[in-house]
């Protein structure tokens, strides 16, 4: 009868940590073209239209150095959370400075991209940029491509 219990127990306390885990994430190829010849690459992933396209309100943010040479492409694996959809959104750093500078706080003056790579004149917004996960190994790379 006490072994039961503490089985019991035991089984009740793995069932409740496990739905606490945070929801398992994806990971994306994503392969930026028309990098400038310097300055790192930022990638920021958006789950959700709260606070897209600013940089502060990303789920994720990964820095990635500009490959050396003459390539003008890079690409990576990254981990997003797990979601119905996200919108990603690139810039390269030229000067270095860590953030993506902008004319009167809006027009990007690096160069940037967004998923989907839609043309958007003012400020994008979540739905032209959104994509839904793919299931591995049929996803191809999401291809991000820069403007400046």
């Amino acid at each position: 009868m006490f072994f039961q219990k503490t089985l019991h127990a035991a089984l009740a306390a793995g069932l409740v940590s496990l739905l606490a885990l945070p929801a398992a994430a994806a990971e994306l190829d994503v392969r930026v073209e028309g990098l400038a010849a310097a300055g790192d690459v930022h990638i920021y992933v958006f789950t959700s239209p709260e606070g897209f396209p600013k940089e502060e309100n990303a789920a994720v943010h990964r820095s990635y150095p500009r490959p050396s040479g003459e390539r003008n492409d890079l690409t990576v694996r990254v981990e997003v959370p797990d979601a119905a959809e996200f919108a990603l959104v690139v810039f390269q750093d030229k000067d270095g400075d860590g953030r993506m500078n902008r004319l009167l706080g809006m027009i990007p003056q690096e160069p940037y991209g967004l998923s989907r790579n839609p043309e958007v004149f003012g400020k994008p917004k979540f739905p032209d940029a959104a994509i839904r996960p793919g299931n591995p190994p049929d996803r191809a790379p999401i291809v991000i491509r820069l403007r400046d």
